[in-house]
């Protein structure tokens, strides 16, 4: 193990703290400019902000009175990283003589590299440093390395530490260049009723207003590089540690240093160090529901998010979200929420997502898209529902299963055939053999998830295969039962299981489902979303709970109960007259009652 202090590193109060917070709220801005993320892709971001009269020919400030947005992420993944860094900073002061603001808001990139966290840094984007680096602390860190590593020539040192990695960690200390750009940047603000952030306000910044928010980040970040330092020059921890495993290590030499001298105890000091080290790595700020990771109001349901959207916009001052975080699926800008929640980040870095540079353009007027690959501004649209697959708009789904040719996999269990519908690529799917009031049963719930937004229920269609009349109903690209589920098993899981549930109760209710079972809970093993199946046997004439409810009956949202509300006998008979009798669609009324009369869930 070795510790190098990056040069321009200060000790425990580094840059940042003490600087004074900038403005962070604006009002009467006649145009605002918005782009996302960038991820090093120099040229291309270039070539958009020609397109969206931001700079001219020469590179230089044209906007005049405009603000101009970053939502964060210029790092990583692209090897112009240090000039598009370069450019913003040029152009904010441009700005600011012409009468006009550049934005820079920071991203989890940016926030990564400052911390040390560059599992996402390329060799290309270390080169750009090399300039900075100081051979003599690159051989100082070689000879630590070897001594405590391997003999020389010790090749691992280069492929641990590429040329330029010294040069960069100069520049992103809080005293170095950048780094003390990026610590002066806020997370959050506010442009006329528009809030612009990375990522979204979730959980933890509940209760802050944006001042509040800004400050409370800021602190997060430099409390968290003056423990490292003191940590470094400790040498309990090295700048080879891996980054996720930092507080562990600490911990764990701390104890070691303990141990070396019989009946020793650690430094009181170093004790309390290496503590506060632990909490600030477990802070929420920079957790996955920090504003520059969540990504619930880009990807969750609307009907649960909903709930955590409006009362954060209602606290900071807005009525509308833009955020970048998450690409799009069609490298298009979209909205979702009705339009409160404006997606921006459209693959900017052609080489790493096969997309394309845009910019939101807002105006008393209205909204409207830059494409730095088409002549004329275009609209936003609404992004349609993702279900499963969750590549795949939910009414091409729909229309695939009801027309495409069926193609049998395998065989699932005796009324169950795996099966794969259409070509290029196919959409997987399950047949399952069932009677004609099964299959209008399974129709009605699809029909009713969708007539209240909540997207459980796998678009199905009715379908005969070989003689054999049942329905077609859709699948992830991977998937499993909650039966089939072991720790592990799901990919990235950006949606909060519980309130998942809680739709799937409430629609349980709705229906009068009495069967569900572990083998009817699936998940999209890559995205861990719920899906709920097999409603053959509900929509009976109950008025309560199903039996298995009642114990622990749902709590159904703010959101989800204002769309209950709306369910009358007519929008009823609209969606599901075919496939259910009055009778039927009364007793689903009478059991939207029995939610209605629930308490309330908590405010996530």
């Amino acid at each position: 193990m070795f510790a190098l202090r990056p040069q321009g590193a200060s000790g425990a109060d580094p840059a940042g703290a003490a600087q004074p917070l900038a403005q962070v709220q604006w009002d009467g801005v006649q145009r605002v400019v918005a782009f996302g993320d960038v991820h090093g892709a120099f040229i291309e971001l270039q070539q958009l902000l020609r397109e969206a009269q931001v700079i001219d020919a020469g590179g230089h400030w044209v906007a005049g009175a405009t603000h101009v947005v970053s939502l964060g992420d210029l790092l990583d993944r692209g090897p112009g990283s240090r000039q598009v860094m370069d450019l913003l900073i040029q152009l904010q002061g441009e700005a600011s003589a012409a009468g006009g603001q550049l934005h820079v808001l920071l991203g989890n990139h940016e926030a990564m590299n400052l911390l040390g966290d560059l599992r996402y840094v390329s060799a290309e984007e270390y080169a750009s440093f090399a300039d900075l680096e100081v051979a003599a602390d690159r051989e100082a860190a070689r000879r630590a390395w070897r001594d405590g590593r391997c003999a020389a020539p010790c090749a691992e040192f280069d492929k641990q530490f590429p040329v330029g990695y010294f040069g960069l960690r100069t520049a992103f200390a809080p005293q170095g260049r950048y780094g003390k750009w990026l610590l002066s940047l806020p997370v959050a603000i506010r442009i006329n009723d528009s809030l612009f952030m990375h990522a979204g306000p979730a959980g933890p910044v509940q209760g802050m207003d944006l001042t509040q928010l800004n400050l409370r980040y800021r602190t997060v970040l430099v409390e968290y590089l003056g423990l490292t330092e003191q940590l470094l020059q400790a040498k309990l921890l090295g700048l080879e540690d891996d980054f996720p495993d930092r507080a562990r290590l600490a911990r764990t030499r701390l104890s070691a240093m303990a141990g070396a001298t019989p009946g020793a105890a650690a430094s009181p000091q170093l004790s309390e160090v290496v503590r506060r080290f632990e909490n600030i790595s477990r802070d929420p700020l920079l957790s996955e529901d920090g504003p520059n990771w969540y990504r619930g109001f880009a990807l969750c349901q609307e009907v649960v998010e909903d709930d955590v959207l409006t009362p954060a916009l209602r606290r900071l001052g807005a009525t509308r979200l833009v955020v970048g975080h998450t690409p799009t699926r069609d490298s298009r800008v979209v909205s979702r929420f009705d339009g409160r929640v404006i997606k921006i980040d459209t693959g900017m870095n052609r080489a790493a997502y096969r997309g394309v540079g845009s910019a939101l353009v807002l105006l008393p007027t209205g909204l409207s898209v830059r494409y730095a690959d088409r002549p004329e501004p275009e609209p936003v649209s609404a992004e349609g529902l993702f279900v499963a697959p969750s590549q795949l708009a939910d009414g091409v789904v729909l229309q695939a299963l009801g027309r495409n040719a069926v193609k049998v996999n395998g065989s699932r269990a005796a009324d169950e055939l795996d099966v794969a519908v259409g070509e290029g690529p196919a959409i997987p799917a399950v047949f399952q053999s069932r009677d004609r009031n099964a299959v209008k049963r399974e129709l009605a719930a699809y029909r009713l998830d969708r007539l209240l937004g909540l997207g459980l229920v796998p678009a199905t269609a009715a379908r005969d295969l070989d003689g054999r009349k049942g329905l077609l109903q859709a699948r992830p690209r991977r998937w499993l039962s909650q039966a089939q589920m072991q720790p592990g098993a799901l990919g990235n899981v950006w949606c909060s299981p519980e309130p998942q549930f809680q739709l799937m109760y409430a629609l349980d209710t709705l229906t009068g489902n009495e069967r569900r079972t572990a083998a009817s809970i699936l998940y999209d093993a890559d995205s861990g979303m719920l899906l709920a199946t097999s409603f053959g046997g509900a929509f009976g004439t109950g008025k309560g709970l199903p039996a298995w409810l009642r114990a622990k009956p749902p709590t159904p949202g703010v959101e989800l109960r204002r769309r209950l509300a709306l369910l009358d006998a007519a929008s009823l008979a609209s969606a599901l007259g075919d496939l259910l009798d009055e009778p039927a669609r009364r007793a689903v009324l009478a059991r939207r009652d029995v939610l209605l009369a629930l308490p309330a869930a908590a405010q996530r």
